[in-house]
């Protein structure tokens, strides 16, 4: 028989939210899972990784086109959009599992808004922004030094092969 230590965090200003948000994320704990992904296993909210690339701003994929790659099943605006990231998926998935990367600088891993993003080098870093907070415009002033911090911290979170 198997014993789980399930840590629990309460916190009073958002009350029943937050002890849901933290059990919401128990699977992925106890599997280790590494990508930001929902319950059905599907990143980025369901948009087109490639149209991060293509367009303008993101588009919402399609539930008819999809992908896995990592353990995470993506969805695709077209199958043209799926046929490209076929051929090359590390260039389309995004950086640090899709997690906020402005947090992985700061060794977390925090949801993030999938329509704050940026295209650095070729890689798209996504980004968690509210009204409030906006983690895409702090990650710009210092994107170099962050960059750096978080693809450290994000090796030693994922699995080595």
């Amino acid at each position: 028989m198997e014993t789980w230590l399930i840590p629990i965090l309460v916190v009073k200003s958002n009350g029943m939210k937050s002890l849901l948000c933290c059990l919401s994320l128990l699977p992925l704990l106890m599997l280790g899972q590494t990508q930001n992904v929902d319950e059905k296993n599907i990143a980025l909210n369901g948009y087109d990784p490639v149209s991060y690339f293509t367009q303008t701003t993101p588009v919402k994929g399609n539930a008819h086109y999809t992908a896995t790659w990592e353990g995470a099943i993506y969805h695709f605006s077209s199958i043209e959009n799926k046929a490209v990231f076929e051929q090359n998926p590390a260039q389309y998935a995004p950086q640090y599992g899709g997690w906020c990367a402005y947090a992985m600088a700061k060794n977390k891993m925090v949801e993030i808004n999938p329509k704050a993003f940026r295209i650095e080098n070729n890689k798209l870093y996504l980004f968690y922004k509210t009204r409030w907070v906006d983690t895409h415009q702090k990650w710009g002033e210092r994107a170099e030094e962050l960059r750096e911090k978080a693809d450290v911290n994000w090796q030693k979170r994922t699995p080595k092969e």
